[in-house]
């Protein structure tokens, strides 16, 4: 250990190797002893690693093939990114992540170099607040970058940063509390029933605890996320959005460790303008959170529309989007919320699947009825196609969600844009959407400019339309956010994804972002006057200011960042404040 700590500070940025490592065995002592090296996931499948020698592992690698498209099992670990391109030097396509050869033990080892890309060099396994305020303190007395991660569920590159000191809150999970009448500090009275968990708890275990309680939480589709991490951060939306609100509106409380070491509790009754920051500030800009309580919902019974099925020709496809354009704002009067994935050419598999609490069976059917038809007409290319009730979200989760998880362990490069309900008002607006989705599906999908990889459709449907906006939620009272308006008046969230292989060079990843952006493009051709969900953007957005909050909330928050961060100890890419000069995006793809 004394001998590690000794060369400790030598792979980090310039600053730190001014640092005594007897600073680095202070920290270590006061974290017990959870400062490690961090190194990429997949190291033990290489003979070199940083142009040195590396002596490697079959046994540790054939585990990481066999696993590296497990959510679970990414997330779980330091080195883990869900979206592969986030680990490695975009910019130079240097990286480690040959996971097609580490699953073919027949050509192991990679004679590839495994660089360490945009891996942290060394990271801090928090447990709990005090690891938070140790780590967040040392970063800022000695000028380290610094990067939080928690899962790494993340398209936009915000868990990971090159020569960097890391905070992974992963396992900051003390056991979840359900709260009847939850009285958050300084309020004189309850707000709601809520579910307090950890700063590193994931929506898997929220909703197991959620459905053992017999109630409901809004949340994200998939389980790894973490919850109290960017999704709140940055807004947080969900298949119940449309009727019960988005995460931020949910939030009760959250506590949180602010950039300078400071522990705040924030709520509608104390620090207030922190309350408003931490719900749609984005990323960890204002603090890292380590506990929230959320909202509670009577669980209640849901009626359920879903289908699989396949196009097999663009005719096809317009038609289907077509008709879910034209009842697009009948759907959202009445609560329906949840997924439309589109496949990929040249078979166009779709997935369909949409909840409401808000309606009975009788009417769901003649609100189903036309898309129902449309299944039917398509015969034998129909797997699925029903209108039922189930008994609650868990049911609905565990069924049709879960099982249908994203594809991971790929780079993806995504754009995205809020559609307003106004397009979705006239014949006119319906045609629009309809026309522009369908430009965005040929400039992502294979084969395109864009996309020329024919593996691209294993990689997850490159077209998604996620009714996730609150357009049946009234806000009655709930505290402010500071996340876009045009979240309120908006129908679809639609996200443009461009997959790759997950060793891809750097000119092939340039090309998928500039894919994304073209394809992000037509849509705020679409919608100009619109937003988009920082969590799912476009990372070249050309106006992030009224793109992800508005110029009113920018401002509001730009001034709230500026007083208790003026160092930016916590950045993110096309967060509040930021630099693009700083050091940690160094590693960011280049903007062709």
């Amino acid at each position: 250990m004394s001998i590690w700590l000794s060369v400790l500070f030598l792979g980090l940025s310039s600053a730190s190797t001014q640092i005594p490592s007897v600073e680095w065995q202070k920290l270590n002592q006061t974290v017990g002893g959870r400062l490690f090296t961090a190194t990429p996931l997949a190291k033990p499948c290489y003979n070199t690693y940083d142009g040195q020698p590396n002596t490697p592992d079959q046994a540790q690698c054939s585990a990481i093939g066999a696993s590296y498209q497990n959510e679970s099992f990414i997330a779980s670990k330091f080195a883990g990114y869900t979206w592969t391109n986030w680990g490695s030097c975009q910019a130079t396509g240097a990286g480690c992540s040959d996971f097609q050869t580490a699953a073919n033990v027949s050509v192991l080892p990679s004679s590839d170099n495994c660089d360490q890309g945009s891996v942290s060099s060394y990271y801090v396994e928090a447990l709990c607040k005090d690891d938070i305020q140790a780590t967040l303190s040392f970063a800022k007395n000695n000028s380290i970058p610094l990067v939080v991660k928690g899962s790494g569920h993340d398209y936009k590159g915000r868990s990971s940063g090159p020569n960097s000191l890391a905070l992974w809150t992963y396992n900051v999970k003390p056991p979840l509390v359900l709260n009847k009448g939850f009285v958050p500090d300084g309020c004189a009275s309850a707000v709601g029933d809520g579910i307090t968990f950890g700063g590193g708890q994931d929506f898997g275990a929220i909703y197991d605890f959620a459905n053992a309680n017999n109630v409901t939480v809004v949340g994200g589709a998939s389980p790894t996320v973490r919850a109290a991490g960017g999704w709140l951060l940055g807004g947080g939306h969900g298949a119940l959005s449309v009727s019960m609100g988005l995460g931020v509106d949910n939030a009760l409380q959250i506590r949180a460790i602010l950039p300078n070491g400071t522990d705040i509790t924030a709520n509608q009754c104390q620090n207030q303008d922190l309350f408003f920051a931490l719900r749609g500030g984005g990323g960890n800009a204002f603090g890292v959170v380590y506990e929230v309580t959320t909202r509670t919902h009577p669980s209640t019974p849901l009626i359920v529309a879903g289908a699989q099925f396949v196009c097999s020709d663009s005719d096809c496809l317009r038609e289907f989007i077509q008709i879910c354009a034209e009842s697009a704002d009948q759907w959202a009067t009445q609560g329906w919320g949840g997924y439309i994935t589109i496949g990929s050419e040249p078979n166009l598999p779709l997935g369909f699947i949409l909840m409401t609490p808000l309606i009975n069976e009788t009417v769901a059917n003649a609100s189903m009825a036309n898309i129902m038809n449309f299944f039917a007409r398509n015969g034998n290319n129909t797997k699925l196609a029903a209108v039922l009730t189930l008994p609650s979200f868990y049911s609905v989760y565990t069924t049709f969600i879960q099982p249908n998880e994203d594809v991971v362990g790929v780079g993806m490069a995504v754009g995205s844009r809020l559609l307003p309900r106004t397009l979705f008002q006239s014949a006119a607006g319906q045609q629009q959407v309809t026309d522009a989705l369908l430009n965005v599906s040929g400039i992502v999908s294979y084969p395109s400019q864009y996309q020329p990889d024919a593996r691209a459709p294993s990689y997850g449907g490159p077209l998604q339309i996620l009714i996730t906006p609150p357009a049946a939620y009234s806000l009655n009272g709930t505290a402010e956010s500071s996340v876009t308006p045009t979240w309120r008046n908006s129908l679809w969230h639609i996200v443009a994804r461009n997959g790759f292989a997950p060793d891809a060079d750097a000119q092939t990843i340039s090309n998928a972002f500039a894919g994304a952006t073209a394809a992000a493009q037509v849509l705020r051709e679409l919608a100009p006057q619109s937003g988009a969900y920082q969590n799912e953007a476009d990372i070249f957005e050309p106006d992030p200011v009224d793109t992800f909050w508005g110029r009113d909330n920018y401002d509001r928050l730009l001034q709230i960042k500026t007083t208790i961060d003026p160092g930016n100890v916590l950045t993110c890419w096309n967060c509040i404040g930021w630099s693009s000069s700083d050091s940690r995006y160094d590693c960011y793809p280049k903007h062709s």
